[in-house]
């Protein structure tokens, strides 16, 4: 923004009159796509990181053992205190693949989908809630990406997300 500029919009403002659409390429250029999406209870990455409750994971089932170290794990559980106990394991250096690569090359998570429905089961029992949206939607799912960035080699799903809505998809691009 040129100096003129700053000064037109600041009369601008000062005299109340309404900023026309064209100074949205002044106030926001197409070339610096550094923006970031602020809202209420966004935490900072650090916080999520050391705030996240490590758990112990209990061996159910191994499968593909390649190696003495090396083991394709499938977890249950809550995916977020998984993630942050995967991330210490990588951090130690006890999270390898095959080749020595540190990190996981897949990680499935079956977030909610911010449909506000309550899901019952075949006979009629209660199997989930899917009551979380908006700002919290976002946030949930948010600390879940920043761990699965942390932990993966590459991120591999053919549209970049799990599949999900349009309107949750859009609001996920903002992230």
């Amino acid at each position: 923004m040129t100096p003129e500029q700053r000064q037109e919009l600041i009369r601008l403002l000062e005299v109340g009159e309404e900023i026309s659409p064209e100074w949205a390429r002044v106030l926001f250029p197409p070339e610096k796509r550094e923006y970031e999406l602020v809202y209420h209870g966004k935490e900072r990455e650090e916080d999520i990181i050391a705030d996240t409750l490590a758990v112990p994971l209990q061996p159910v089932r191994t499968f593909g053992k390649n190696g003495d170290d090396w083991r394709n794990m499938l977890i249950f559980g809550d995916n977020l205190q998984a993630m942050k106990t995967l991330l210490e394991m990588k951090k130690a250096g006890n999270l390898c693949n095959a080749d020595g690569s540190a990190g996981v090359r897949l990680i499935y998570i079956d977030p909610p989908f911010a449909t506000k429905q309550e899901f019952r089961g075949t006979e009629d029992q209660k199997a989930y809630q899917d009551k979380i949206a908006g700002r919290d939607f976002l946030e949930f799912l948010r600390k879940r990406l920043l761990f699965m960035r942390e932990l993966l080699i590459v991120l591999c799903y053919k549209n970049g997300f799990p599949p999900l809505t349009d309107k949750t998809l859009r609001r996920l691009n903002s992230l």
